[in-house]
């Protein structure tokens, strides 16, 4: 507030000074001075803000539209061609079964295997990645299964059915234990692209204002754009890197179907869905020092981040951990704000109170 008041009281100087300037003919040189009086007091209000963002302690959430924002090719439309290999049309949208090498150790046919995954996560021309981990709660292989009202129909051997439906969902699991090796192969790819053209690093200076020794970054990216950008390193990367032996790739539902469908395929099936799910509560408690030395934050930045489904859990952790008087900027890209009502009624509905703005 102090500040405010300084601010207006030199404006009002200034305006004062103009009028004089054409009531007396006051020479510019005497103007000049004047104003350069002025300045240098308006200097030590622009340093007193500067020093202000310095000690203000802050969260930076980042999601995929920051990597976008930068120019990295991150799309999810990207993922789902580097699966599919036109040539075979629907020749693979069964599941695919493993050859086996003069050592006995299994291989799938890799176009095959990327057809089949394509097939499977492929959802309605939709390009969000949020909704593509979604996806990957809710797969559906009836149409390689014999349900239990088709038992026998086949050759009169119930069993047989059996047999093949524990057969074929094997396969699909052991076919999609591959989908996060080729995730990772795909975007270091893209990161490799993104390398070898230094002219298109660029970096935001509304972003780089934020940066000091009081920032954290929690990135929900699996790139280290803002390490390699913006050479700041205080960054948590709750679901991993490239750089790291695995990534957590997956869906937040816990299926509490019980009803059997597909007799010797169940427990497999229960046991994919399992393996494709982000535990998220875990994954906080594996951080829990992170969120805790939220205590103080003041400040909350969203940057590409999406509010998806899967990562409401970490927003009410930290809501639960910062200020309740603590400010929540949504970056206002085109995306964001055409989905800021969204943004805002999420965040209400997980008890944050303090106040909503937005940054650019």
């Amino acid at each position: 507030m102090q500040e405010i008041c300084i601010t207006i009281q030199i404006l009002e100087q200034i305006h004062l000074i103009a009028i004089l300037l054409v009531r007396t003919n006051l020479n510019r040189l005497s103007f000049r001075l004047i104003l350069i009086l002025l300045v240098g007091h308006g200097q030590n209000l622009e340093e007193g803000f500067k020093e202000n963002m310095q000690t203000i302690k802050r969260l930076i959430i980042v999601g995929n539209g920051f990597d976008l924002d930068h120019e990295l090719n991150t799309e999810y439309s990207g993922f789902k061609e580097y699966l599919l290999n036109n040539q075979y049309g629907d020749a693979f949208s069964l599941i695919p079964s493993p050859s086996y090498d003069h050592h006995g150790e299994e291989y799938f046919d890799n176009d095959e295997l990327k057809c089949f995954l394509f097939r499977k996560i492929q959802g309605d021309y939709d390009d969000e990645w949020k909704n593509f981990e979604e996806r990957l709660a809710y797969l559906d292989f009836s149409e390689s299964l014999v349900s239990l009202s088709e038992l026998g129909n086949t050759d009169g051997n119930e069993w047989h059915d059996a047999e093949d439906n524990e057969d074929n969902m094997n396969n699909a699991f052991r076919a999609f234990s591959h989908l996060t090796d080729y995730f990772m192969e795909w975007l270091n790819d893209v990161i490799d692209e993104y390398n070898a053209d230094t002219s298109s690093w660029k970096t935001k200076a509304s972003f780089s204002r934020l940066l000091n020794t009081n920032t954290n970054i929690l990135d929900f990216n699996y790139t280290k754009t803002v390490e390699n950008l913006y050479k700041f390193n205080n960054v948590k990367h709750i679901h991993g890197t490239l750089s790291d032996e695995d990534i957590i790739l997956g869906h937040s539902h816990i299926n509490q179907t019980t009803t059997e469908q597909f007799l010797g395929a169940d427990d497999t099936i229960i046991e994919l869905e399992q393996s494709l799910r982000k535990d998220t509560n875990r994954i906080i408690c594996n951080n829990i020092d992170f969120f805790d030395n939220l205590y103080d934050v003041e400040e909350v930045y969203t940057y590409g981040f999406s509010f998806s489904d899967v990562d409401m859990p970490y927003v009410a952790e930290i809501i639960n951990k910062i200020s309740s008087n603590a400010t929540w900027f949504l970056h206002s890209s085109p995306y964001e704000i055409k989905n800021e009502e969204n943004y805002v009624q999420k965040l209400k509905n997980n008890d944050f109170i303090g106040t909503i703005k937005e940054w650019l």
